[in-house]
């Protein structure tokens, strides 16, 4: 088997690869570019320099690999709507591309879809964790987009061009990030309470999120390795809901830092997060005998301890 990634570098993908790169599996990713900072982890991945929009670099990116990690993708639900062509374009265009390019190759391999397990439900009346059958209302381009490329893969997989697993994953966690970027809060909030700076809150801090260590986003990820039907997905969170206000609090008494969060630093599109995301995992407990170990509490003290070993 050789995995290949499409978004390798982003904090899940990253996260993979240090994952796989323990065993003895190939890895190849496809990339337009490669900064410093990715250079340690792609060390044990062959690279394909090339774009998702072309046909032609999707097809060297395909040559011999057997299952596929698609975690590609550009803006955020709170960015999405500022341009929906070219949020499509962006978003959309690079996954069909890459379908496209498999269907002429012939092959049929397995694609590993991340999808979103926040954006693509949209609102919860009755406040009961969203199961995978649920309908879905996207609130956001972002959810849209994500809901379009499901939809293709199982279009696809129907006619027999690949395979595919879809993940619904809730809020990642589980390493520092960039202090300006608007998604994954605690990596950011962790990154800016242990540099001194303020912690920027987008929307209503009582929203209700779910939230998954990446972790445990590595263990379901050998869960699905080997797909057991044609077209599947799954919700990948921890079935539990906390406030945006309960997770600051709880980054604030693990690093011992009470610096007061700044609530005003609005950023358009922000009011329009939904106000309550909560994931059922039965299906995923059930048919791949996957649970989460890391508990919200104990997985942030951790990142607290990692970053400020780093910083």
């Amino acid at each position: 088997m050789t995995i290949g990634f499409a978004g390798g570098k982003g904090m899940i993908g990253a996260q993979l690869i240090r994952h796989f790169a323990k065993s003895s599996i190939p890895m190849r990713a496809i990339v337009r570019s490669l900064s410093p900072a990715h250079e340690s982890c792609m060390r044990s991945v062959s690279i394909t320099n090339g774009d998702l929009c072309s046909l032609h670099d999707c097809e060297a990116f395909l040559s011999g690999v057997d299952t596929i990690f698609y975690l590609a993708h550009t803006n955020t639900p709170i960015t999405s709507d500022l341009h929906w062509p070219s949020d499509a374009a962006l978003n959309l265009n690079p996954l069909l591309t890459l379908i496209q390019a498999i269907g002429a190759m012939g092959r049929c391999p397995h694609l590993i879809y991340f999808s979103s397990g926040g954006a693509v439900y949209g609102p919860n009346i009755g406040r009961a964790p969203f199961v995978e059958s649920d309908p879905c209302q996207p609130l956001s381009s972002y959810g849209v987009q994500k809901m379009a490329g499901e939809h293709y893969l199982r279009l696809a997989a129907r006619k027999g061009i690949l395979r595919a697993t879809v993940l619904r994953v809730s809020n990642a966690y589980g390493t520092i990030l960039p202090s300006q970027r608007l998604q994954g809060f605690i990596g950011v909030a962790v990154n800016n309470l242990l540099s001194g700076n303020p912690v920027r809150v987008f929307g209503n801090p009582d929203n209700i999120r779910d939230y998954i260590h990446l972790d445990d986003i590595c263990a379901i990820g050998d869960a699905v390795l080997q797909p057991k039907e044609d077209f599947n997905l799954y919700n990948v969170g921890s079935g539990q809901g906390h406030s945006v206000r309960e997770v600051l609090s709880m980054i604030q008494e693990s690093a011992d830092i009470h610096t007061p969060p700044d609530f005003t630093s609005g950023v358009e599109g922000a009011d329009s997060l939904t106000d309550w995301t909560v994931l059922d995992i039965s299906k995923a407990k059930r048919e791949l005998n996957w649970a989460p170990q890391i508990e919200l509490r104990a997985g942030i003290a951790k990142l607290v301890q990692q970053a400020r070993e780093a910083l």
